[in-house]
């Protein structure tokens, strides 16, 4: 990514997405994954079944941190500017 384009990033305060390692995990793999893993249950469903797997046990098998506060710094919509809450609402 070019500089600018990394300063953009970090002015919209996402500066932290760019030190997420990239995954030697095949795009397929992922999707699989995000459409049967139920987070709310802790349920991975496959052809077989399903079964119940903690967030921390698929985040060490993929290599990323899927425990624990994931964003310790919460946005308070109101003390936002009007633009930043037209992003906001984007998202």
């Amino acid at each position: 990514m070019s500089e600018e384009k990394k300063t953009i990033v970090r002015d919209l305060g996402f500066g932290g997405l760019m030190h997420i390692p990239p995954l030697r995990v095949h795009h397929q793999v992922l999707r699989e994954l995000a459409n049967n893993f139920k987070l709310g249950e802790n349920r991975l469903e496959t052809g077989y079944g399903f079964f119940k797997i903690r967030p921390k046990t698929l985040g060490d098998a993929l290599g990323i941190n899927a425990s624990g506060d994931l964003f310790p710094q919460k946005v308070n919509y109101k003390k936002l500017s009007e633009d930043d809450k037209e992003i906001f609402k984007r998202f």
